[in-house]
């Protein structure tokens, strides 16, 4: 009979914790989506095609964009 009680608050345990992290990994992807900046044209912009800077919306990073994160400079 212990042995079935400590399996099942193993289980328990488990659970919570696997939920706890479901929902934490959640409350992050909102957080990103929520603090993207409006897009302010800048001189890359031209003849209605827009150049989204990182952290924009409608920015979508791309090989260039990533090495510059590497680099630190986005």
């Amino acid at each position: 009979m212990k042995h079935l009680k400590t399996i099942a608050a193993v289980l328990l345990i488990t659970a919570f914790f696997a939920t706890s992290s479901v929902i934490a990994q959640d409350k992050k992807e909102q957080k990103k989506e929520t603090t993207m900046k409006e897009h302010k044209c800048t001189a890359a912009c031209k003849d209605g095609k827009h150049v989204y800077a990182h952290g924009e919306k409608g920015h979508k990073c791309g090989a260039e964009c990533k090495k510059m994160m590497e680099k630190g400079k986005a």
